[in-house]
């Protein structure tokens, strides 16, 4: 299915069971994260080695990117209000980045990580951004599954380059 084909307006709801021990588990919506979810977002991350995350990218680095891209950060919480799945990504002009995407290990294979896919396109697409980009580590089938089952592609003839200052 093509992102253009997805409803990208509206906030994305997963229709079934995501906390496993709940009794009447309600369905997934991700939220816009908060300064609040951070740490629990970093241990989700430090956990996750196909995050690719950074120890730089503290409390402090997220809190300030949250001043301006909290709608393009956002997170699924149980409804005890743990947080099992959580996306980054920002904006610069019309272009934009994911940086991160982990669910936790006994909530995969629920959909969440595309629930938080879909929501942060569409607010992508609220802000004007045009093209959007991320990385994917070799090897990692399920993400490459995840991001081509919302529209993106592999950038045929580019190469990326990094550099940690």
């Amino acid at each position: 299915m093509s992102a253009a084909a997805l409803a990208l307006d509206e906030p994305h709801v997963l229709v079934g069971p995501y906390e496993p021990d709940a009794p009447a588990a309600a369905p997934a919506v991700s939220e816009p994260m908060t300064a609040a979810d951070i740490p629990q977002v970093i241990e989700l991350l430090r956990a996750a080695p196909q995050a690719a995350y950074c120890e730089w990218e503290d409390e402090r680095l997220l809190s300030g990117h949250l001043a301006h891209s909290c709608d393009l950060c956002r997170v699924i919480r149980t409804p005890s209000g743990r947080v099992v799945a959580a996306l980054l990504a920002g904006s610069f002009g019309v272009r934009g980045s994911i940086s991160h995407a982990v669910v936790d290990p006994g909530h995969r294979r629920l959909g969440l990580a595309r629930v938080l896919a879909v929501d942060t396109l569409a607010a992508f697409r609220r802000r004007g951004v045009n093209r959007i980009f991320l990385a994917v580590l070799d090897g990692n089938e399920a993400a490459t599954a995840l991001w081509t089952g919302v529209g993106f592609r592999p950038a045929l003839g580019e190469r990326t380059f990094e550099c940690d200052l």
